[in-house]
């Protein structure tokens, strides 16, 4: 099983923590546009915050998967995706599954 999230989960999970428009977060929810640094760099302010628990794993697999993701431009058809299925531990780090 691969241990990074798919694209539904990553879209979900932006959509849920986006600020708005105007954020990077709120770019990969609606297009799949990557704008890397914004984009860890917003994950990171949030992650800042939790303690622990789901959120705090679903924030760090999105960053997993936006430093995994080669191509970083808007995904055709992006909008249609959508996966409920909740991030797994080994999701989270880099090195998991090694």
């Amino acid at each position: 099983m691969d241990p990074i999230i798919n694209d539904g989960q990553a879209r979900r999970i932006a959509a849920e923590w986006h600020g708005g428009q105007w954020t990077a977060l709120y770019s990969l929810a609606s297009s799949g546009h990557i704008d890397r640094d914004r984009l860890r760099t917003e994950i990171s302010r949030e992650v800042q915050t939790l303690d622990h628990g789901y959120p705090r794993r679903d924030l760090l697999a999105l960053d997993r998967y936006v430093r995994g993701r080669g191509d970083t431009s808007a995904i055709p058809g992006w909008h249609r995706l959508w996966d409920e299925t909740p991030v797994r531990l080994d999701q989270t780090c880099f090195f998991a599954g090694r």
